[in-house]
């Protein structure tokens, strides 16, 4: 049990560092911020750069603002989430886990319809070893292979609902990032299998025209705040191994515990969204030129938001302000939160109930074929406490 008063003392003792004062910090980067959007020549700086830190490049001038206007009447937008059932280490005899699919599709007009759809996929481990016998199955490659399957059956269900009737302004809202960072570490067949398949997907969105972009709730995102600590590097042209060599004390740790928000908040209004920045992420070099991810700040009105789209979307200004209008309206619609993301989740997550019963199911058929399970002490205790 949770010792409460003990825990009481550990959360005041820490209270200082759990809500740090970040004024000062906060009014530095604001003048910063702003010394760095007047000067002509920072983005030249920034192209120059030898920093250990990520930073973007920019569309335009890089304090420039861009209201939306948020009125629309007449879109669709569709969303497919996922959630997984790993296999389970102390039930041997079910060697098997699961992926369920959720899907939701949303058209307003003269004719609106809602639409959900649910599909769960039974995979085996080995199923990985006939792929490429150097790839060693892990609950990561359960991750990586639900990520592709949202993507397939996102852009599936796109062409079908295009082909069966011209949704004009279609979007499909991906929640997370177009970014595939999490593959940058990875042994190399484990990352050529699964980013190539992931850039397949937005490739054939791109051949379709199908809209599609990213949408990250509470970014903790920091690019922009690695633009003050260029502005306030001490060098003309910034090396950050040579300084941490010849240096004891680094002008741009002062900003260290923000995040992109922490500017955004100071000057974004309510409806109006940022330029387009550019990826530099290390993984985005495997993406082709049309693809490669852009994205951009949209302030929502409860929160601000990081919204991520291909390159080919970014040059088209239209096709942006599209993005931003249903983007604010499904979260006006949602309470803060976009509906069609949280209906895709809803329909894909597998609750309690839902996972006794595909263990349940696999027991049954077990018995049925004369298999015997066997469950670990540790699961056994678990559901039952002696005394």
């Amino acid at each position: 049990m949770l010792d409460r008063s003990k825990l009481t003392a550990q959360l005041t003792g820490l209270a200082e560092k759990l809500f740090p004062d970040l004024k000062d910090t906060s009014d530095l980067s604001q003048k910063i911020w702003k010394q760095i959007c007047n000067d002509k020549n920072f983005l030249q700086k920034v192209e120059q750069s030898k920093s250990i830190f990520l930073v973007p490049t920019w569309q335009g001038n890089l304090g420039e603002i861009f209201n939306i206007n948020s009125c629309i009447k007449e879109y669709s937008v569709l969303s497919v989430d996922g959630s997984q059932v790993y296999p389970d280490r102390n039930f041997s005899g079910a060697n098997c886990f699961l992926i369920n699919l959720g899907t939701c599709f949303l058209e307003y007009s003269n004719k609106s319809s809602v639409k959900f759809f649910t599909e769960p996929k039974i995979f085996l481990p080995q199923d990985f070893f006939n792929i490429h016998d150097k790839i060693q199955f892990s609950r990561e490659l359960v991750d990586l292979l639900r990520e592709g399957l949202e993507l397939k059956n996102m852009l599936d269900l796109a062409v079908n609902f295009k082909l069966k009737k011209d949704f004009k302004d279609m979007l499909c809202f991906i929640d997370g990032s177009l970014i595939f960072w999490f593959l940058e570490s990875k042994q190399k067949e484990v990352k050529d299998l699964f980013l190539n398949k992931y850039l397949y997907y937005l490739e054939q969105c791109y051949k379709n025209n199908i809209l599609n972009a990213g949408f990250i709730s509470f970014p903790k995102s920091r690019e922009l705040i690695n633009l003050i600590k260029l502005g306030l590097c001490d060098f003309k042209n910034s090396d950050c191994i040579q300084c941490k060599k010849t240096q004891n004390t680094f002008a741009c740790n002062q900003v260290d515990e923000l995040i992109d928000t922490s500017i955004l908040r100071t000057f974004l209004k309510k409806f109006c969204r940022t330029t387009i920045f550019y990826s530099r992420s290390k993984i985005v070099d495997d993406y082709d030129q049309h693809l490669k991810p852009c994205f951009f700040y949209l302030n929502i009105g409860p929160e601000i938001v990081r919204i991520e789209i291909p390159f080919w979307i970014a040059q088209n200004s239209d096709k942006i302000d599209l993005i931003c209008k249903i983007a604010i309206d499904q979260c006006t619609k949602g309470g803060g939160y976009p509906v069609v993301l949280a209906e895709a989740h809803e329909q894909a997550v597998v609750k309690g109930p839902d996972r006794d019963f595909f263990y349940h199911m696999i027991q049954k058929i077990g018995i049925e074929k004369h298999k015997r399970f066997y469950f670990s002490q540790k699961s056994l205790k678990k559901r039952g406490m002696g005394i």
